[in-house]
Parts: C-alpha cells; sequence; structure tokens
C-alpha cells in the first residue's frame, strides 16, 4: 500500500514538474513570441514612414517666381496691345531674391528656363546635391516676339543669388556651366546622376489684375498657375 502510495505521489511530482517546465517553456515562447511580433511591426511602422518621406519627397512643390500683371494696354477691337508685368523671383523659403518690370507686346506669356532632373532614386532618399530639379530661368517673352529677343532673368552658367551655398553652389555651378554637354551626353549626364538636361517653357494668356504662380515639382517640370484672387490680393 505504501508503494503504491509512493508511486502515485512521484507521479504526481513529475507530473507538476513537467507542468511547470511546460509552462516555462510556454512562457518563454509567448515572450519570445510578443518581442518577435513587436519587432515586426515596429519595422513595418519605419519602412511606412520611409515610404511616406520617399513620396513626399517626390511630390515636393517648389516656388520659383510670382509674376503679377500690373497693366494692360487693350485696343478698341479688344486686342491686347501689350502687357507690363512684375516679375518677382523667390527662394526655397518663399522669400523675396530679386524683382524686375517687364513690359511685352500682347497677352501670352513665355517663360523659358534650363532644367536638370537626377534620377528618381536621389530625389526619393533625399540627396544633399541631386534631390531636386535644379532650374535656372532664361528668359521672358511672349508670342509675339522672337524668344532670342526675351529678356533675361537669370545669368546662363551662373547659380542664381540666394539659391545655393557652400557645396551645393559649386556642384550647380558645374551643372551649369557644363548645361549643354549634359544635355547630349549620356555618359557625362549618368556621371552626374543627371536623368534629364533640357531646356523648357511654360507660357500662357495672363490678365490684368491677377498673380501667376511659376512652380517647379522635386521630380519633374515647371508649372505656371494663377494664384486665387485672395491669396493674389494678400501678396500685393
Amino acid at each position: 500500500m505504501n508503494a503504491i502510495i509512493r508511486l502515485v505521489m512521484v507521479g504526481v511530482v513529475m507530473g507538476g514538474t513537467a507542468l511547470v517546465v511546460y509552462w516555462r517553456v510556454s512562457e518563454s515562447d509567448l515572450r519570445n513570441a510578443m518581442l518577435e511580433m513587436e519587432a515586426i511591426q515596429q519595422e513595418m511602422e519605419q519602412r511606412l514612414e520611409a515610404r511616406e518621406a520617399m513620396i513626399e519627397r517626390l511630390s515636393r512643390v517648389r516656388r520659383l517666381a510670382h509674376i503679377t500683371v500690373t497693366d494692360q494696354q487693350v485696343a478698341p477691337n479688344g486686342e491686347v496691345i501689350r502687357t507690363d508685368l512684375l516679375f518677382i523671383e523667390l527662394d526655397d523659403d518663399g522669400g523675396e531674391l530679386a524683382r524686375q518690370t517687364f513690359t511685352l507686346p500682347g497677352d501670352v506669356l513665355f517663360i523659358d528656363a534650363w532644367s536638370v532632373k537626377f534620377d528618381h532614386e536621389d530625389v526619393a532618399d533625399g540627396h544633399p546635391l541631386r534631390g531636386r530639379t535644379l532650374v535656372l530661368l532664361r528668359r521672358i517673352y511672349s508670342d509675339r516676339m522672337p524668344p532670342i529677343d526675351g529678356y533675361l532673368i537669370d545669368v546662363p552658367g551662373a547659380v542664381p543669388a540666394g539659391y545655393a551655398s557652400g557645396e551645393h553652389a559649386e556642384f550647380e555651378k558645374r551643372v551649369w556651366e557644363h548645361f549643354w554637354t549634359l544635355a547630349t551626353d549620356a555618359s557625362a549626364a549618368a556621371a552626374m546622376g543627371v536623368r534629364v538636361a533640357q531646356g523648357e517653357a511654360v507660357y500662357k494668356p495672363v490678365r490684368p489684375g491677377r498673380t501667376y504662380e511659376l512652380i517647379v515639382d522635386a521630380d519633374g517640370g515647371m508649372s505656371l498657375l494663377p494664384l486665387p484672387v485672395a491669396t493674389a490680393d494678400a501678396d500685393g
């Protein structure tokens, strides 16, 4: 009888020990699984944040200038004879760099520029030198005058004042000095991470009293957009 009791007690003890061991192992596995899930969640959140940051950099818009139509002379038949403009060039923070006035025949405004677009990956990663499209504003003219007779805005081959400093300025200077080489020599362009180097122009009819905003996408080209009247009034 005592032997049976001892066997039962041994069995109970062994069973209890097994349960304790099993519980400890299960608790450890559960803790490890939870830590692994937390690590996976953290990694997913980091990837999502990185993706959102890349999308933001690719879709970023930079203002280049505000153009206000200060006056227009109109013939009795309704034809616009001339347009007077106030051209305010802007820095990256929207501050004024310089202002110029122009008088153009007609009412269809053209603005042409040199633009240099870099590899999408450099823009998405926020590369310190190649993280955005570079633009050198060249000329302003109308559809009633040859482009070659247009008025100069920035000096070709130079870095516009206020646009860059230090290493950025040296890089942009090299870009503008060798612009047409980058535009026509694929190997030279690839060596500087340039995807596209080209001249481009935006144009549209403009109306008196309105202000238009010249913008450039971080990964794209220029656009000329009319500002809402309230915004234009506030800027004026």
